[in-house]
């Protein structure tokens, strides 16, 4: 069974993280990977 939802995101948002990830200096590999901590980190912050 897949414990993952697929969520929609802006195309802008999308190739603003494509540009992050591709600067291996900030260690996100994956789109996923990115979203996943973004999520987190907000998450944290509004706990």
């Amino acid at each position: 069974m897949n414990n993952y939802t697929n969520i929609a995101l802006p195309n802008d948002l999308v190739a603003k993280i494509d540009e992050i990830i591709k600067k291996s200096n900030f260690g996100y590999r994956s789109r996923g990977e990115f979203a996943k901590e973004a999520v987190r980190m907000l998450l944290r912050t509004i706990k």
